[in-house]
């Protein structure tokens, strides 16, 4: 009988040749039109709303000018944000496209958007860490799409991934509708991370979109509890 490592490979294994696999059976085509011939074309990428400045300095959400948002005035987060886009129209068709099937190439595209935001931070992080998945979701789904983010931002960053010290201990109903006080309870207490040592003191975490912040906010307290010493939350969207 093979070793749970043994079986953890095998599956990993197993998930990359699933995605290869519908790689050559669906060729390049744009995931924010549909157009053939490239993952990302030049027409929907004119119409990604870039977030460059005028920005909350702790969050990273657009305002009228620099500073820190009411909200993160109110109750600062526990962790420093920053976004590529504004979470509309191709990108969030792309974004949407991803979560449901393993796409490496548009994950890789992705990695070069959040590589570009990461290197206007000016954030000193040692580590890249993905937003889990629940057990069931991630075995329906057969991966995580946070998890191929940030495989793609893991050579442009020359930082190590870690994805099994931050596990998802519960198993959250979907926050698709849920306001910010629900999101905050959906997911508290819905996290685990191993206590350190952790490598050096910033961990960078990734997802796919920041909607209210909650999931994020919760990951970040657990690792910050574990011992990691900052979070920089890096997502490709903001809705």
């Amino acid at each position: 009988m093979p070793s749970p490592s043994a079986a953890r490979q095998g599956l990993r294994g197993l998930q990359r040749w699933v995605g290869e696999g519908l790689d050559l059976l669906f060729p390049n085509q744009c995931l924010g039109c549909g157009r053939a011939g490239i993952i990302w074309c030049q027409e929907c990428d004119a119409r990604v709303e870039r977030i460059i400045d005028a920005l909350c300095l702790v969050c990273g959400r657009p305002l009228g000018a620099p500073g820190q948002c009411p909200e993160c005035r109110r109750q600062r987060p526990p962790f420093r944000a920053r976004s590529f886009a504004v979470y509309d129209g191709p990108l969030a068709r792309a974004i949407v496209s991803l979560k449901y099937r393993p796409n490496r190439r548009l994950a890789g595209q992705m990695g070069g958007w959040l590589q570009q935001v990461y290197d206007q931070t000016g954030w000193q992080a040692n580590l890249i860490v993905p937003v889990p998945l629940g057990r069931e979701r991630q075995k329906r789904r057969g991966y995580n799409q946070a998890h191929l983010l940030a495989l793609a931002l893991k050579d442009r960053l020359q930082l190590p991934v870690e994805a099994n010290r931050l596990r998802r201990v519960q198993e959250t109903p979907s926050q698709v509708g849920l306001m910010p006080s629900e999101r905050r309870e959906n997911v508290r207490n819905a996290f685990r991370a191993e206590p350190g040592p952790w490598s050096g003191s910033g961990v960078v975490l990734i997802d796919d979109l920041f909607t209210t912040g909650a999931t994020l906010a919760a990951c970040a307290s657990t690792l910050l509890q574990a011992g990691v010493e900052q979070v920089f939350a890096l997502t490709v969207a903001r809705a």
